[in-house]
């Protein structure tokens, strides 16, 4: 019994789960019918009836299947360790397993080879290839033919490896990048039975053993931890190079890699764990080549601003700008107008360019299922990195456009409830009707806030100094804002009632033909933040003195940083870090500042850290105390001009 691509993918939801999962979910997750995924469902009960294991399931509970650990384990190793003759697979993926072969060929590949490995007919093969060319066209790559010969890649070793990368990525899924760095850890052992498809395409499993074991030592001696997507990037790496050093393809030496690698405090380290590891295997690297493998390890911070522009003239600024118009067009929400999603972007974006050009991915142990949950996002992101990043050459795997996916979702779901509809709650009293009201309502109806809890003699008062959307009361109101008058206890018919006055309202913004957002006219006011309206009246002074404390000081610390930064900012950058600023300075007012972006290696080039010195310095001066993830994220907004001198 053979298993098709989704059916293993099924199995593996399956395997992960910890609960039993209902049908209806698995469909909405894989973005097919109900009647698809049972018939997947018999298919895998048949596949593990041959191996005396059941799968259950029971209505309204769902399905799963309940075997001890060990067995479980043991299905997972069977279903990352299949060929390409245990699986039937789809033309996409049938496509990265011939681009597999062929990356790894040192000549030419005749089509009934491939056919035969694939396990189709020549025909098949043919329309599978044209797949292939589109995937390693869009990685830099030419496939070329030759009659009589067979097809092979035309590309640089350098271009070959990149490509390498994003197909090894991209076929490795959560649980199996879990296992890698499961192996890192000290308390175990070299042996994850982890690495079934790297010792498929790439290397040996006493190989696997020996890198799995250099990176343990080696990160036994930091200082500090590393995150787990550099530890998964790293092993990659070097499962590539030994493969490709071994076969006697070496990258061409470039200069910018050695100096970037030499300014890294523990790249000697480094140096000497690979050269043991190679007399373990017998084998030599040039030393270029480690440069080249340690990339992955370096901080964004590390690499020469001179020499970053040198190779790439984007404006990140103006792309994450860019992206976010696009985005916002495509889900017709004025994205645009979410300063948070612009900051976090922009950060984002900063060190993924930098690790781009170093040629360094970034695994994302949750690609499918974050692009399970958030297709429609998902899709919007990709199509919009296209037409921002391609121009430049630029090709972002699923992994990146699924990190993107989150910053653009969480802006989304920030809009969402920006644009709730504002409810008043009217009872006899405004007092224990009307706050159990307000707990049901705002849990039945996702799309409603409850602003305001008084009675029907106090909402004259209340509409005179606040702005409301609808009011629901359980006594009869007269008022020109739109009433729905519900029970104590509120039924499904009030359910509806509500519902249908709030898509009466259409308080939705709505976008014009070109995407700008038309201005409601419901309130000239309507930019307005909602949440004063849930302010009490004797707050609100205290909330004005507050704000333009906030305002006052950011305004104070940007034009001193503007000063002294002059000559490493742009027009662009200077009004983005203006808006960082003032941003920063209201988080620390309320005590959420940055925690996820400080650095977790220390070395730095000496013209960061002459600017975090001076940053630090301003920010002494204008007496706020500042913690260094904020200021690392002050110093992406900085570039070194060619020719620009500091003049801190």
């Amino acid at each position: 019994m053979l298993l098709t691509s989704r059916s293993q993918a099924l199995l593996k939801v399956i395997l992960d789960s910890a609960h039993p999962l209902k049908i209806r979910e698995v469909a909405n997750g894989f973005q097919v019918s109900e009647r698809t995924i049972k018939y997947d469902l018999e298919n895998i009960r048949q596949w593990l009836k041959e191996r005396n294991i059941i799968l259950h399931s029971q209505p309204n509970k769902g399905i799963w299947i309940s075997e001890a650990d060990e067995v479980l384990q043991g299905l997972r190793h069977s279903l990352n360790a299949h060929g390409g003759r245990d699986v039937i697979l789809h033309q996409k993926e049938r496509a990265k397993h011939l681009a597999f072969i062929l990356l790894l060929s040192d000549g030419y590949q005749r089509l009934h080879d491939l056919a035969d490995h694939v396990g189709v007919s020549r025909n098949t093969v043919v329309v599978d290839v044209k797949e292939t060319e589109k995937l390693l066209n869009g990685l830099h790559l030419e496939l070329v033919s030759k009659q009589r010969y067979g097809i092979r890649v035309e590309g640089s070793e350098r271009q070959k490896r990149y490509a390498l990368e994003c197909l090894t990525h991209d076929s490795l899924d959560g649980s199996v990048m879990y296992r890698l760095v499961q192996g890192v850890l000290p308390e175990n052992g070299p042996g994850t039975e982890a690495g079934s498809l790297l010792e498929k395409w790439l290397i040996s499993q006493p190989e696997l053993d020996e890198i799995i074991r250099l990176t343990k030592r080696f990160v036994g001696k930091l200082d500090k931890s590393l995150p787990d997507r550099t530890l998964i990037s790293i092993m990659i790496r070097l499962c590539i190079v030994v493969n490709r050093v071994k076969r006697g393809h070496v990258v061409s030496v470039d200069e910018a890699d050695l100096a970037e690698a030499a300014e890294w405090g523990s790249y000697s380290l480094f140096v000497r764990k690979v050269h043991e590891m190679c007399e373990r295997l017998h084998m030599k690297i040039p030393e270029h080549e480690i440069a080249y493998s340690s990339l992955p390890l370096l901080e964004a911070e590390q690499v020469h601003m001179k020499r970053r522009a040198s190779r790439q003239s984007m404006d990140i600024f103006q792309a994450a700008r860019e992206l976010i118009q696009k985005v916002g067009e495509i889900v017709r929400t004025p994205l645009w107008d979410d300063p948070e999603l612009g900051e976090h972007l922009f950060a984002h974006l900063n060190d993924r360019m930098t690790k781009y050009m170093q040629g360094v991915l970034y695994p994302n142990p949750l690609t499918e299922e974050i692009r399970r949950s958030y297709a429609r996002m998902f899709d919007a992101v990709k199509r919009s990195c296209e037409e921002v990043f391609w121009p430049y050459g630029i090709y972002l795997m699923d992994a990146d456009i699924a990190y993107l996916v989150l910053h653009f979702q969480a802006g989304y779901d920030r809009w969402q409830d920006k644009k709730k509809a504002c409810a008043l709650v009217v009872c006899g009293t405004g007092r224990g009707t009307a706050r159990f009201l307000k707990n049901h309502l705002e849990s039945e109806v996702r799309s409603l806030r409850v602003v305001g809890l008084c009675s029907t003699l106090e909402v004259e008062k209340y509409l005179a100094t606040r702005e409301v959307d609808v009011i629901i009361s359980v006594l009869p109101v007269k008022t020109e804002v739109p009433v729905v008058i519900v029970n104590p206890l509120p039924t499904r018919q009030d359910i509806g009632r509500i519902l249908a006055c709030l898509e009466a309202l259409q308080l939705e913004p709505e976008l014009e033909s070109d995407g700008v957002r038309k201005h409601s006219a419901k309130s000239p006011n309507a930019w307005m933040p909602v949440q004063t309206a849930e302010l009490s009246l004797r707050d609100l002074p205290l909330v004005e003195r507050l704000s333009q404390d906030v305002i006052v000081k950011g305004y104070e610390i940007s034009c001193k940083l503007m000063e002294a930064f002059r000559g490493q900012l742009t027009e662009q950058t200077a009004s983005g870090l203006a808006l960082h600023v003032q941003l920063m300075v209201n988080r620390l007012a309320f005590g959420s500042s940055y925690d996820e972006w400080d650095r977790h290696s220390g070395e730095e080039t000496a013209a960061h850290s002459s600017w975090r010195t001076r940053v630090n310095q301003i920010m002494q001066e204008a007496g706020v105390n500042v913690p260094q993830s904020e200021v690392t994220a002050i110093l992406r907004y900085f570039s070194e001009k060619e020719g620009g001198a500091n003049e801190c």
